[in-house]
């Protein structure tokens, strides 16, 4: 561990990698949620425009008391580790390591990123880019496809799965009006057009995405202004967070040398070529993209402390006491 400048930049940081979750397969999504009818089998593209041309609306004062509210509270429970921090690498998908002063800490990606994208979109609340479907998804379809994976809870007391979709359908399209204005999420015709451009050159993970519109519908506080918009926040948060790594375990030269023995197909070969600029592609996302807005924006809450989200594991003058005993 040395001593670093927190402004200095990677070379691969301008290299950004070919597959960045620019389009979302949805054929990912029926698998996860074994959607056997085919809903969506056409797939979706996501398209992310350039920072150049990606429609951002015309930047408003919040007046509102229960968001001012809400980002009071954020801005008291804060501590300043991030600001001068520098990235050292990725632990895994969910665990990252950086240096603060002569300090190292083991990080939790998914829960600073959490936190980050819910600060976002409370201070950047009605100010909201947009990311558009190139193809617009049936809102019917997408609970359908969460109401039959287990983790929605759903049990036959609860009523057929139908008529359910049908009522997350009917609600959400109540409050468009809302969603759309406040959080640029765009709801019509029971369809779903687009979500919140929250952090430039990052797109969510769609395989939550029918989940994310389940719990909309049922998890979110709508009866309470401060709550509706708190609840809102806390589960987009959630959608849009870092996930635990979810690819397989084969490592870039495992399936090198698989492929240079012959002991995969063509086929496959192209599966694992995937798989690898999909690993490449989140690790550069974590470096690049996370790790710099934690440094800029993210204003940490000191229960991340307590949590171990934000973990000192060694301290460069404890480590000279080391040596010099040796």
């Amino acid at each position: 561990m040395v001593r670093i400048d927190s402004k200095n930049q990677k070379l691969d940081a301008f290299l950004q990698p070919k597959l960045l979750q620019t389009t979302v397969d949805v054929n990912s999504v029926d698998a996860m949620y074994q959607d056997t009818n085919g809903v969506l089998s056409s797939g979706v593209d996501l398209t992310r425009k350039s920072s150049n041309s990606v429609e951002m609306p015309k930047r408003r004062s919040v007046l509102l008391t229960s968001v001012r509210t809400l980002q009071q509270e954020i801005k008291a429970e804060t501590h300043t580790v991030f600001q001068k921090h520098s990235f050292v690498g990725c632990v895994s998908r969910k665990h990252s390591l950086i240096q603060h002063d002569t300090k190292l800490y083991l990080l939790n990606s998914f829960l600073l990123s959490k936190e980050l994208f819910y600060q976002i979109l409370l201070f950047d609340f009605g100010n909201l880019g947009v990311m558009k479907l190139s193809t617009e998804v049936p809102i019917y379809r997408l609970a359908m496809l969460a109401l039959d994976c287990s983790e929605s809870g759903w049990s036959e007391t609860d009523g057929p799965k139908e008529e359910l979709a049908k009522y997350i359908v009917d609600f959400l399209e109540t409050q468009s009006e809302m969603l759309l204005d406040y959080f640029s999420l765009h709801i019509k015709n029971g369809k779903l057009y687009s979500l919140p451009l929250i952090l430039d050159n990052y797109v969510p993970a769609m395989e939550g995405l029918p989940m994310y519109i389940l719990r909309l519908a049922t998890e979110v506080e709508w009866d309470s202004e401060k709550e509706c918009f708190k609840s809102f926040c806390r589960e987009t948060a959630d959608f849009y967070a870092m996930k635990p790594d979810s690819l397989p375990d084969e490592s870039e030269e495992q399936l090198q040398i698989a492929a240079d023995s012959m002991e995969i197909n063509s086929s496959q070969l192209s599966d694992a070529e995937t798989v690898a600029t999909r690993r490449q592609s989140w690790k550069w996302t974590t470096e690049h993209v996370l790790y710099p807005a934690f440094r800029s924006t993210l204003l940490s809450p000191k229960r991340f402390a307590d949590n171990m989200s934000i973990l000192q594991i060694a301290n460069l003058p404890d480590l000279y006491k080391v040596f010099e005993r040796c």
